[in-house]
């Protein structure tokens, strides 16, 4: 995945971008207003407004790093009007609704970690705490943590709070489908769910359109097709396909005679010795990576998903689709432990999601919220500046 380009705050705000309401202005102090046993309460905006700010400039700075490879000057307000990524919303429709997605989550967390009586260990009080360092005073210093707190409206133990939220719905997850919960999903249903549901498969990829996405010309398809044709014989000769990969496949990257950084070497050995070795690892929706496909709907083609489900281990087949020509090769998901090992917590999460999900949803029903449209018009998207850095080594969610 390419790396995020470093969003460095150059000039805090000396105004604070969330500041409280003040004369004739509407109440932009809260985020939702909700019936709790009969009465009509209000719910802070500031959760929301971290989550809405963290997907802005998340997305800001991938825009920023594909803007820059591609040599060209970014037009955020087009992108944010656009739905080339988000399609059928519009990146601002989509940065808003996940923010409020993720924001009644936490609400959802908050609430029902009370309800169930959960408590915080001293361990789960020093993981928090580690996590305001690493990812948050490590990252910005200080002072331009505190900055970024305050602009956000919140107490340092309001932010704490928010920090902690993960942690909290860890443990109700637990609570609830871990060992010994009260709905416990074994591990024998994880593994039996594995096999049905995923597939592993190596591949050789032959690219038909180039990086601006244009479909290459007759006389280059004929090539293209020819190395494809070349690469099956040799596999009905018994060429293995690893040697196949090698020698054929666009995203095998031959090191041997590049001048290359040590980290860029390292990582480029590790995608090498991975499609080599392991492969990928997809699920029936076509999954391998879920920050890939949550943040960026970046998943296995379906056609591919299609055919290697279609496909018994050892067996291969051609599969063309809009912009490349694959080769993929079904392998067992179970030659190693580590590959169940690797997408455990998947597993996990998909046999409990849809459960949890009826749980929040029945929630949300019961809350009968409405959102406050004075915070969506004032922190629109469009509103907001950088504020998060996403250096590789930033904040995390």
């Amino acid at each position: 995945m390419k790396k995020l380009l470093a969003l460095i705050l150059a000039v805090l705000m000396t105004v604070s971008l969330f500041a409280g309401c003040t004369g004739g202005e509407p109440d932009t102090s809260y985020a939702i207003t909700a019936k709790v046993n009969g009465e009509t309460v209000t719910f802070p905006v500031e959760p929301y407004l971290y989550y809405l700010q963290w997907m802005r400039d998340y997305y800001y700075a991938y825009m920023q790093t594909v803007a820059a490879q591609s040599q060209k000057k970014l037009n955020w307000e087009e992108v944010l009007k656009s739905t080339a990524l988000t399609a059928p919303d519009t990146l601002s429709q989509f940065l808003v609704k996940t923010a409020q997605d993720q924001y009644m989550a936490y609400l959802y967390v908050e609430e029902t970690f009370k309800e169930l009586g959960l408590t915080l260990s001293a361990e789960d009080e020093k993981a928090i705490d580690q996590i305001i360092q690493q990812d948050w005073v490590s990252l910005y210093g200080h002072d331009t943590f505190n900055t970024i707190r305050q602009n956000l409206g919140m107490t340092y133990d309001e932010f704490r709070n928010l920090m902690a939220s993960n942690i909290k719905s860890e443990k109700i997850v637990e609570y609830y489908y871990g060992e010994g919960g009260v709905e416990e999903i074994a591990e024998e249903e994880m593994l039996d769910y594995y096999r049905n549901n995923y597939v592993r498969f190596k591949y050789v990829i032959f690219m038909t359109k180039d990086s601006d996405g244009n479909k290459y010309g007759s006389d280059k398809i004929k090539e293209i097709e020819g190395k494809r044709d070349a690469a099956l014989a040799e596999l009905a000769a018994g060429t293995s396909f690893e040697d196949v990969l090698v020698k054929y496949s666009e995203d095998y990257t031959d090191i041997t005679d590049k001048d290359l950084t040590a980290s860029e070497r390292e990582a480029l050995e590790l995608q090498n010795k991975t499609m080599l070795e392991e492969g990928l690892i997809i699920d029936d929706k076509g999954v391998f990576s879920e920050t890939l496909a949550t943040y960026y709907n970046i998943t296995v083609d379906e056609d591919i998903v299609e055919e290697v489900f279609s496909m018994k281990d050892g067996e291969y087949q051609a599969v063309t689709i809009d912009d490349s020509i694959w080769i993929v090769k079904r392998y067992s998901v179970d030659e190693e432990e580590s590959y169940f090992e690797g997408v455990k917590e998947q597993v996990f999460k998909a046999l409990y999601s849809e459960d949890l999900s009826a749980k929040h949803t029945a929630w949300r029903q019961k809350l009968d919220y409405t959102y406050n449209q004075a915070v969506l018009d004032k922190y629109a998207p469009e509103t907001l500046t950088d504020m998060f850095d996403f250096s590789g080594t930033g904040a995390a969610q």
